[in-house]
């Protein structure tokens, strides 16, 4: 199979407003949850709270509408909403929740053990986790379990791990139909999974996100797969990992692109570091290394491909040589 074919195959029905609603995400609907005005962040920080305190519940946000946060929503705190601690549903329609007109660092939202948060038709925008160094999420950070759903997470920065989400040490994410875009962190500029952590990613893309050090879209210490998704034009600045950094956890490709990114030293698709890494029906193509393995670095672990194309990729496609079974160089 050629990579225009894996390619398609590949994309076919997982674009982030194309693919359909899983069922946990019907858990409540618009009906059934309070509509804060068009704007209204005390309103939302009151609502939020309220779900924190009776242990579940669910918020509509106005179609459309923008809510712009300017100061963090607790006392020296680092989220500029509620910490979540309950089982929290936002749902909205092109809705946006942004950190804006502000020199306070602070991310958007944060999701304590035990807790959970779904988003629905939400983009999370402009947060900023670099109050101090090393710190994770600039979007979002999960200790709990969080779930998008024709959601986007963009432009948000992190001092630390997870420029746009950071899946702490037995937190839970997956994503639907959702875009990570444009987001900039150490680690893991548009993700980052540490040690315990779980992604799941169904359909959406990973684009545009970039690192200081390793995993320019995704840093991998976890648990990750990855089905039907586009990993594309995203940048490691100094060393391994353009697309992808993984290491330690077990990383599962199904039916997803690895293309367009960037690393300054090797791997500029995929660089892997330690992980079991498995590959099926994908296609890695037109990715760049500074050094090598432009496709493919692999340094330790073990990796396999199934039907998946490995090609054109600068300055080579997989390496060191022989490293990649199936990988011509």
């Amino acid at each position: 199979m050629n990579i225009r074919g894996l390619a398609m195959a590949a994309l076919l029905g997982v674009t982030v407003s194309g693919i359909a609603t899983p069922a946990s995400a019907h858990r409540a609907s618009s009906r059934q949850a309070p509509t804060v005005l068009c704007g209204d962040v005390a309103g939302l920080v009151a609502q939020i709270r309220q779900v924190n305190a009776r242990g579940s519940g669910s918020i509509s946000l106005w179609p459309g509408c923008r809510y712009r946060l300017t100061a963090p929503a607790e006392p020296n705190g680092a989220n500029g909403l509620p910490t979540i601690t309950g089982d929290l549903t936002i749902i909205g329609s092109s809705a946006a929740i942004s950190r804006e007109s502000t020199a306070t660092p602070f991310r958007i939202a944060e999701v304590a053990p035990g807790g959970s948060l779904s988003l629905n038709g939400i983009t999370l925008s402009g947060g900023s986790a670099t109050s101090a160094v090393a710190t994770s999420g600039g979007g979002v950070l999960t200790r709990g379990t969080l779930e998008l759903v024709r959601s986007r997470i963009a432009g948000n920065t992190a001092s630390g791990t997870g420029g746009g989400l950071a899946v702490a040490s037995g937190g839970r994410a997956e994503l639907t139909g959702s875009a990570v875009s444009g987001n900039t962190g150490n680690d893991g500029g548009g993700v980052h999974v540490g040690p315990s952590g779980r992604l799941t990613v169904n359909g959406g893309y990973l684009a545009s996100n970039t690192s200081t050090f390793t995993g320019g879209g995704l840093a991998n210490f976890g648990t990750t797969e990855l089905n039907g998704m586009s990993v594309r034009d995203n940048k490691a600045n100094t060393f391994e990992g353009g697309g992808i950094f993984t290491s330690t956890g077990p990383l599962t490709i199904n039916s997803s692109v690895i293309r367009d990114n960037t690393a300054a030293s090797d791997g500029g698709g995929i660089a892997n570091f330690g992980s079991s890494l498995r590959l099926r029906g994908s296609a890695v193509y037109d990715n760049a290394a500074g050094g090598q393995g432009g496709g493919i670095f692999h340094q330790r672990g073990s990796v396999a491909l199934t039907l998946t194309s490995v090609a054109r990729n600068t300055p080579d496609n997989c390496a060191p040589p022989g490293s990649v079974p199936g990988c011509s160089l």
